[in-house]
C-alpha cells in the first residue's frame, strides 16, 4: 500500500520546532504538549512528498537520534529536500557536558558532515550529500576549542543539499 503523505502548508520545514515555532515554516515535532503544526516522529518518517522544501531548519535535534535511526533520517531529509535545499543545522558541539546528557547520542564538530560533503572519496556511503556554504574556522579557533570545548555549547552548520541529477 503506498505511504499517504501530507502536504506542508509552507516550503520552509523546521525539524523539532519545540517551543521555538518558526513563522512561515512547517512547525513538526514529537511532543504534542508544545503544539506544533504537525506531531512527527522523525525517526518513523517524515510525512511529506518527495521534494517538498526549499529551507529546512533544526535546531539542538538530531543529537537525539538513535544511532540506528541516522542513516534513515538523514535519508528523509535528502528525500523532502528539493535541489539546492538550504539545510541549517544547529547541533551540540562536542564536549564533555553534551556527551554526558542521557538524551543524546551524539555530538558535533566542524567536520562532522566532513564525508557527506559533494566531492569527497567516501560520500558514496551517506544517505546525504551536501555543498556546505559555511566556512569552517580556522585552525587556531579550532586548536582553541579542542582544548578548551566547555567554552563552545552548540556549532552551527548551513548546506546546500545536492540531489543526482
Amino acid at each position: 500500500m503506498p505511504k499517504k503523505y501530507l502536504k506542508p502548508k509552507t516550503s520552509k520545514l523546521n525539524i523539532g520546532s519545540g517551543t521555538r515555532k518558526l513563522e512561515g515554516f512547517t512547525n513538526i515535532d514529537i511532543s504534542k504538549e508544545v503544539n506544533p503544526d504537525i506531531v512527527v516522529n522523525i525517526e518513523e518518517g517524515l510525512p511529506f512528498p518527495d521534494n517538498s522544501f526549499d529551507y529546512i531548519y533544526s535546531c539542538n535535534v538530531l543529537e537525539e537520534i538513535r544511532p540506528e535511526k541516522w542513516n534513515f533520517v538523514l535519508s528523509e531529509i535528502s528525500r523532502v529536500a528539493k535541489k539546492g535545499c538550504i539545510l541549517e543545522l544547529v547541533l551540540n558541539f562536542d564536549n564533555l557536558y553534551q556527551r554526558t546528557r542521557i538524551n543524546h547520542y551524539r555530538t558535533f564538530s566542524w567536520d562532522s558532515f566532513f564525508v557527506c560533503e559533494e566531492g569527497q572519496e567516501h560520500n558514496y556511503t551517506t544517505p546525504i550529500i551536501l555543498r556546505n556554504l559555511k566556512r569552517r574556522p580556522n585552525v587556531f579557533v579550532r586548536l582553541w576549542f579542542s582544548l578548551f570545548p566547555f567554552f563552545k555549547q552548540v556549532v552551527n552548520f548551513k548546506f546546500e543539499v545536492v540531489k543526482p541529477k
